[in-house]
């Protein structure tokens, strides 16, 4: 039997862990985003009338706090029948109604998931003697959530969070470390790349991947990375080096980006100067990051999907019939965005970066 390329099955909305079902049968479109850098958001909304309204000048429907209001848990699940993934868990956070000329009114439902708490609350704070691990279990704790964490990082004299909020502090730190921040359910992890174990999956061009643009640019790549500094305490100069050799471990079979630099043009060094490090162990940690970040990003793709709710950040893709360049494994998403409508069904867009290009024949 052919598949249909549209998933048309309407969004589960599950509130109080009972499904609502006039809010899937109202559903006219939903947008689900994440990214690497954490916060899950969602946007639905809402034909406001129909059935059950009681029309003008009587009250819309889903405005009433009925069926939820400020701070409401909601999962949402999407996927047809055998195929359906909860791709939501928060908490509503925002509400809007649209009134349009000679359409029907709308309500629009705003929700982020726990991230939200640690976004709202504003700091300033002094660490002292902590890894990026403690911190990120001191601020899981102050917000009730547990802690998953891959990623030490290293031993600070002194850490400072100046006029920033709990996520952007932890999104700060990550960035240090190229880790990875998300929230699941209760648990906020701070997880390694190759830590973080995704679903594989395969996407093939002219079947469930709809559209895709990949690109494998040197513009940003180097062959090695300095960082620099002063150490007070040992009085010496920091001097630390990552290079080529940083990415082998995670890359996939292939040539890699500073390889590839290398060869075409020559040797280029970078040296990272927007944070002055004040260990040999800071420098160290902040050079390997920079070169995993340059390194991760020689190949991106961006792509559409047809529904696809498995899709998440983290997961594995292998692309095929997409060139032979960038054919095979290897491919991180670091960004997915789940959209759903009443005309063309459930689509998935995503973002994706790999750190080689397939073997020249």
């Amino acid at each position: 039997m052919t598949e249909s390329l549209l998933a048309l099955a309407s969004p589960v909305f599950t509130i109080a862990r009972e499904a609502v079902g006039a809010l899937a049968r109202d559903c006219v479109r939903l947008v689900i985003d994440e990214g690497v850098e954490g916060l899950r958001t969602m946007e639905a909304q809402f034909v406001a009338s129909g059935i059950g309204a009681p029309g003008p000048p009587g009250l819309m429907l889903h405005v009433d706090g009925s069926e939820f209001d400020f701070g409401t848990d909601i999962e949402v699940a999407v996927g047809g029948e055998g195929n359906q993934f909860v791709v939501f868990e928060g908490a509503v956070s925002g509400l809007e109604v649209v009134l349009g000329d000679s359409e029907p009114p709308r309500v629009v439902m705003l929700a982020e998931d726990r991230l939200m708490r640690l976004r709202m609350t504003r700091r300033m704070r002094t660490y002292t003697d902590v890894t990026d691990a403690d911190v990120v279990r001191r601020i899981a704790q102050e917000h009730g959530l547990d802690a998953d964490v891959s990623a030490e990082g290293p031993q600070y004299d002194v850490l400072q969070q100046v006029n920033q909020s709990d996520l952007a502090f932890l999104r700060e730190r990550a960035r240090l470390l190229q880790t990875d921040v998300w929230c699941s359910g209760r648990t906020l992890h701070f997880s390694d790349r190759p830590a973080r174990r995704g679903e594989k999956i395969t996407l093939t061009h002219g079947s469930d991947l709809l559209t895709c643009r990949i690109s494998a640019d040197l513009a940003h790549q180097r062959t090695d990375v300095t960082v620099g500094g002063y150490d007070a305490r040992a009085k010496a100069v920091i001097d630390e080096r990552a290079g080529a050799d940083t990415i082998e471990a995670e890359a996939s079979p292939g040539r890699t980006g500073p390889k590839v630099l290398e060869k075409a043009l020559g040797a280029s060094a970078g040296i990272r100067v927007r944070e002055v490090p004040q260990t040999t162990a800071e420098a160290s940690a902040w050079a390997r990051a920079e070169m995993l970040r340059r390194a991760r990003r020689f190949v991106t793709a961006r792509g559409l999907t047809r529904g696809m709710p498995q899709l998440t950040v983290g997961s594995q893709l292998r692309l095929e019939l997409v060139g032979k360049p960038f054919d095979g494994d290897g491919y991180y998403v670091t960004q997915v965005t789940h959209t759903y409508d009443n005309v063309r069904g459930l689509r998935t867009s995503f973002e994706a970066e790999r750190a080689t290009l397939n073997e020249a024949a």
